[in-house]
């Protein structure tokens, strides 16, 4: 009986190691050349599925701020890319080239043909070096509505977004310009970057590259570079950060439009600036503006304009009255009449405690007062007293556009049907 059991089990391990062989065969029954060739046609497969195209979020260098591009491949092996960017004259620019899926450690997409978009980030300059960007891109992975590739020299993942038919590749840069305006458009405040308990400083988002900072630091000297693109819905960083266990890369804009939030961590998210410390401590000329404003202060705008009309026959017309913010006098009203700045020196400060109130008040000390031109009009028309005087008092400070300042409402605390606008 043991001469049978032991011969049925050697029996039964030879069919075992025989089954392995077996499957292993199948496993390996292709060579590593015909499985690359096969993984090509599939990946190039993939870019031949999008009918109306890719979204492309290029990056040039882990240290460049990111760019939108648009391809669409077809059969011919010909690839239609387009751009809008100021490398374009931010105008819409496209151009066809030749596009291949080749082999090397693993499939690769190349433009072997000059495509006048793309290969702008790769022409060299003046320097020798240019954009330094790739334009042969490793292919990651590739899923029906996403391929992730990597630069082949520089390194950086870029994504190409399958693009819906429904939307025009126009509409899609109008999105993005659109985005980029409400976000960043002309000189950008800082904004907070909060990452759970801890806020940092994100200065600089104008430039696509935020300089990131601790609250107090000189971004200059301590902040970190942080580039990113702008999307139709938000940003994205050009790679993902962590900070105290909290992972994040891609930002939405909120639906009221007031902060943008981390789609990987609810406890992530770019806000505005606190504002009366903002506006207590911006370099900005901030203009009332004469139409945004309650009848009082419409009155002593008149009636100071009457009187700059009365005393100097029409040569100094009252144009506008600012908040500024100047070294001599610190914070401060400009009067600006017909070629002449007036300045005159204000006590302006965040009220302890909160975040949208401030306390507008003159000095007691007259000689701190002005300045030259500001003396000059102080004394020959006096009026121009009462009109500073009816800007003094507290107020609440709020605005439309908390990541982007550039308009400020200041309504009175004591009378809220009291209030002017000032835009940067």
């Amino acid at each position: 009986m043991k001469k049978y059991i032991h011969t049925f089990c050697l029996l039964f391990i030879a069919l075992v190691f025989q089954s392995c062989l077996f499957q292993e065969e199948l496993l390996f029954d292709k060579s590593a050349s015909d499985r690359l060739t096969s993984t090509m046609k599939a990946d190039n497969d993939s870019l031949l599925s999008a009918q109306n195209g890719w979204a492309m979020e290029y990056f040039a260098t882990p240290e460049s701020p990111g760019y939108t591009l648009m391809i669409k491949f077809e059969k011919s092996s010909k690839a239609i890319i387009s751009g809008k960017s100021e490398l374009t004259g931010n105008l819409i620019v496209s151009d066809s080239s030749l596009y291949e899926m080749i082999g090397d450690t693993g499939p690769v997409l190349t433009f072997n043909t000059y495509n006048k978009v793309l290969h702008k980030f790769s022409d060299p300059d003046v320097s020798g070096l240019g954009l330094q960007g790739d334009y042969e891109f490793v292919v990651m992975k590739a899923t029906t509505n996403q391929i992730v590739l990597k630069g082949k020299k520089r390194g950086v993942t870029i994504l190409l977004n399958k693009f819906p038919l429904n939307i025009t590749w126009q509409q899609h840069f109008s999105d993005i310009d659109a985005m980029n305006t409400f976000l960043f458009n002309g000189a950008t405040n800082p904004l907070d970057l909060v990452v759970g308990n801890d806020t940092l400083i994100a200065y600089n988002g104008s430039t696509h590259i935020f300089k990131v900072a601790k609250p107090g630091e000189d971004p200059v000297l301590f902040g970190n570079d942080h580039p990113f693109i702008v999307t139709n819905y938000g940003l994205r960083l050009q790679s993902m950060d962590s900070l105290n266990n909290y992972s994040f890369q891609n930002f939405k804009l909120s639906d009221d439009k007031k902060q943008l939030f981390s789609t990987e961590n609810p406890k992530v998210y770019i806000a505005g600036p606190v504002l009366n410390k903002f506006l207590y401590s911006d370099l900005s000329l901030w203009k009332a503006d004469a139409t945004q404003m309650s009848d009082n202060f419409k009155s002593a705008i008149k009636t100071l304009s009457d009187a700059l009309i009365a005393k100097y026959l029409g040569k100094r017309n009252f144009e506008y009255i600012a908040l500024t913010n100047k070294a001599i006098y610190a914070n401060s009203f400009t009067i600006h009449v017909t070629g002449v700045d007036a300045t005159y020196r204000i006590l302006y400060s965040p009220v302890s405690g909160t975040k949208d109130r401030v306390l507008i008040s003159l000095p007691l000390d007259i000689t701190n007062l002005y300045d030259s031109n500001g003396k000059k009009f102080y004394t020959e028309v006096p009026v121009i007293k009462t009109t500073l005087d009816a800007f003094c008092g507290e107020y609440i400070v709020s605005t439309d556009l908390p990541l982007n300042v550039k308009t400020v409402k200041y309504t009175r605390v004591d009378n809220p049907t009291q209030y002017f606008v000032v835009n940067k």
